[in-house]
């Protein structure tokens, strides 16, 4: 790959690295886009992990979500990062894993925190109609977090949600000229082009 390329992809794996250490970096949440029976979806989530070497980007979810259902049909999504710091957006298309309920995601379940750990314990399913306003938190851990042994109930309902990504596109904001480059993750070397911003 170039030279030019390459620092790109640099400057996004550090992006996304500074992301997961930072809760207030543009990068933490990012936009997931899907489809169902011809109808797109798109909702916000919050970037769990990433890895370049790997090609692949995690973030959660409840397995009691629609969304769960709709990804097992269509497993081919796109997520949209954007920072308004250095105006630099990154397009990522790939396919989803949903892994639940095996050593990686009670190994991922563990290094939550218990505050984390109380959106998996609502008494209703993600997107449940209600006749009133309900935090979908158990009553109990409204004010407080729920000890470890109180929290387990909710390991349950905890999947990460895996995109195994096959191309980036890569957006540069600048007044002197935007730049704009497709990388392609489909086959064992990253592949690159330069493309009309």
């Amino acid at each position: 790959m170039k030279k030019e390329f390459q620092e790109k992809l640099d400057d996004l794996k550090s992006l996304m690295k500074d992301a997961l250490k930072d809760s207030k970096h543009s990068f933490r949440i990012f936009a997931l886009g899907s489809s169902s029976n011809t109808k797109p979806n798109i909702r916000t989530v919050v970037l769990r992990d990433f890895s370049l070497n790997n090609r692949n980007i995690d973030c959660h979810s409840d397995i009691r979500s629609p969304k769960i259902n709709e990804l097992n049909q269509n497993n081919y999504v796109e997520a949209m990062f954007y920072c308004s710091d250095n105006k630099i957006q990154a397009r990522i298309s790939g396919k989803v894993e949903i892994i639940h309920n095996n050593k990686e995601t009670l190994d991922r379940w563990n290094s939550l925190t218990e505050s984390s750990k109380r959106c998996y314990l609502g008494p209703y399913s993600p997107s449940t109609m209600l006749e009133s306003y309900h935090a979908n938190i158990p009553d109990d851990f409204k004010f407080k977090n729920p000890t470890p042994e109180q929290s387990k109930i909710g390991y349950t309902n905890f999947v990460i949600i895996r995109i195994h990504f096959l191309k980036i596109d890569f957006l540069e904001l600048k007044y002197s000229g935007h730049k704009r480059i497709k990388f392609d993750f489909s086959n064992k070397e990253i592949s690159a082009n330069w493309i009309a911003p």
